[in-house]
């Protein structure tokens, strides 16, 4: 029963570290740094129940949730790789402890985060058919992005929910910045609505921080089931009337894979 006890206090922990700090960047490091102290103090017995719940938990992802699957992948590898390394090291001197815990953080923080954008990416470019979809200006003047030629269109998708979304808007803006005087470059933040949404509502979310870059919205959730695309923020990038990126919105200095930026100059090393 104790041993059941730990299992679930794990799960805990994990849900309240994904609470306090919402972006995987952050919640993985912090939750593999515990992981491999408090396995220190643990009986094999114990270390090996403490994460087997939550592997089992990664697992069923597997089956009812493809919005997670390349978090999964990582976790399942990870979890109980940092537990036994904890375990293993309880009785190591210090000078060990310290090189493997010191090595553990630069993985967690730097190596986590673009194996996480290489797996989260993973086929997202492609070429295939823009949707046939209207959307709005904030005056309600509708736009056709399939029908626009000769332009790079940079969506970035949030919804009003999204915690991440309004905390990675000012990298966004930055971003814009930088291209606004290209004109083969244009670039939105596309508004999808969801459940009791009003467009006065979305538009008052956003319009109080006074961005830069323009904002559209869709009057349905179509655009993101005909694309697969289910969690947030996330971006879109269309030209020619072609989906050619479809993925999570990458701008972290720190991350050197499908980031914003490399996206839009590859694209436009096209021309």
């Amino acid at each position: 029963m104790k041993n059941l006890l730990y299992s679930i206090g794990v799960v805990l922990y994990y849900i309240l570290i994904v609470f306090l700090f919402e972006k995987q960047k952050i919640i993985f490091p912090v939750f593999m740094i515990s992981a491999f102290f408090l396995s220190m103090f643990l009986s094999k017995e114990k270390m090996i129940y403490s994460f087997s719940l939550l592997t089992i938990i990664w697992i069923a992802h597997f089956f009812w949730s493809s919005t997670i699957i390349s978090t999964a992948i990582l976790y399942l590898i990870f979890t109980p790789l940092t537990f036994i390394l904890g375990y293993n090291l309880k009785r190591s001197n210090f000078i060990v402890k310290l090189f493997y815990s010191t090595l553990l953080i630069l993985i967690a923080f730097f190596g986590f985060a673009n194996l996480w954008s290489v797996t989260k990416n993973f086929n997202a470019r492609k070429i295939v058919d823009a949707p046939e979809i209207v959307l709005f200006t904030n005056n309600n003047i509708p736009v056709r992005l399939d029908t626009i030629s000769n332009k790079i269109m940079v969506l970035d998708l949030w919804v009003t929910t999204c915690g991440v979304c309004f905390q990675e808007f000012p990298k966004y803006e930055n971003i814009y910045l930088e291209y606004k005087d290209n004109p083969l470059v244009e670039m939105y933040a596309l508004n999808i609505p969801i459940k009791r949404d009003t467009l006065g509502y979305a538009q008052a979310k956003i319009e109080k921080y006074n961005y830069k870059f323009p904002v559209i919205y869709a009057k349905t959730d179509s655009f993101t089931k005909s694309l697969n695309i289910n969690s947030y923020p996330h971006l879109v990038i269309i030209k020619n009337g072609k989906v050619r990126f479809n993925g999570a919105l990458i701008m972290d200095k720190d991350i050197y894979f499908y980031k914003l930026k490399n996206e839009i100059d590859l694209l436009l090393k096209e021309n």
